[in-house]
């Protein structure tokens, strides 16, 4: 859920409802598939059938969308294990943004589900906005953020990877463009920055993602990876500002390998190429982001630096059609019977 107004909201909702008649079981009580509210938090009523949230910034002020900042919403599926396929359903989703409280902006939309049977790898990416600073030399990873982020420092931009599918990748293929004026100041041996150091090419030719079911920490097979980027805020930038378009997009890679293989293997071959792997579903393969910048505390004592939150509201806008549920339909592995929307 994106805020492109110039003041945080005091509360933000979203609810889930508009099942049709085709997400009953026609001889027993219950839904094909339920959807519930991955985060845990907030005010919530409703059941399987209809059910709302509402988050509160004084009480859960990093679920509330900062101006121009962007939050997570991620939603949780679950299919029953009598769900035969193919089935198809919509359903709807609201969220809403509220100044006051007679005056909430809104949207709502619906979505097709589908559950489909494909031996196939689903990767997915979400990235996080960009808004505490890390050490300028924190290297690939660096420490815990350790306070707003100012003109001319660091920030750590993390992207989290994971392989919903049936079937494994043997590596990774990251693509990573900057908002204007945003820098990588931290060259991984496994990435190409252009000549402006906005766009950086990632690839990750050891790095294997198997299905969740495959997933053991001891052998070191994993199904997700999150990864970290240190970038740079110009000294001269004028803030408070929320610095947009930045974006994430990853691809599968394969060297044909099976998966217990994959999660295996130390390098290619020296005659292999790796080639992109086949894919379920695209339509989560990439993710937005911005790089929100504070304004320095004042020597006057006459407030804090950061983002206002207060002022006129101008162009209440939330979501932009609910970008965190993609574009078009969702698709749900049979093998994958839990499982996150994707979502920006």
């Amino acid at each position: 859920m994106t805020n492109l107004t110039d003041e945080a909201p005091n509360v933000i909702s979203f609810s889930v409802g508009g099942f049709g008649p085709e997400w009953y079981f026609p001889d027993v009580r219950g839904l094909m598939a339920t959807v519930e509210w991955a985060g845990g938090t907030g005010e919530c009523d409703g059941d399987w059938g209809a059910w709302g949230c509402h988050i509160y910034l004084g009480e859960y002020p990093h679920f509330v969308p900062a101006p121009g900042g962007t939050v997570e919403i991620p939603l949780l599926i679950t299919v029953s294990t009598n769900t035969k396929e193919p089935f198809e359903g919509e359903f709807g989703v609201s969220a809403g943004m509220s100044w006051t409280e007679n005056n909430p902006a809104e949207i709502s939309k619906r979505f097709t589900f589908n559950v489909v049977d494909s031996p196939e790898a689903d990767l997915s990416v979400i990235a996080w906005d960009v808004d505490q600073s890390v050490p300028i030399h924190a290297g690939p990873i660096g420490p815990d953020p350790h306070g707003p982020l100012n003109p001319g420092e660091a920030g750590g931009l993390q992207y989290l990877v994971a392989n919903h599918g049936r079937k494994a990748v043997s590596g990774l293929k990251v693509t990573i463009r900057l908002p204007k004026g945003v820098t990588f100041i931290y060259q991984d041996e496994s990435c190409v920055i252009d000549s402006d150091g906005r766009t950086a090419v990632c690839t990750y030719d050891r790095l294997a993602l198997v299905p969740p079911e495959e997933e053991n920490h001891n052998e070191q097979r994993y199904s997700a990876v999150e990864l970290t980027m240190v970038i740079e805020v110009p000294a001269d930038t004028r803030a408070p500002v929320t610095l947009k378009d930045g974006l994430v997009q990853v691809e599968g890679l394969t060297e044909r390998a099976d998966a217990r293989s994959a999660a295996k293997r130390t390098r290619l071959p020296a005659n292999a190429v790796a080639v992109p792997a086949a894919d379920v579903d695209v339509s989560d393969n990439q993710d937005g982001f911005a790089v929100v910048v504070a304004a320095f505390p004042k020597d006057d004592g006459g407030g804090g630096g950061g983002l206002p939150v207060t002022g006129p509201r101008a162009g209440l806008i939330t979501g932009a059609g609910l970008a965190m549920l993609a574009v078009g339909g969702i698709l749900l592995l049979l093998a994958r019977r839990r499982t996150r929307l994707p979502h920006a």
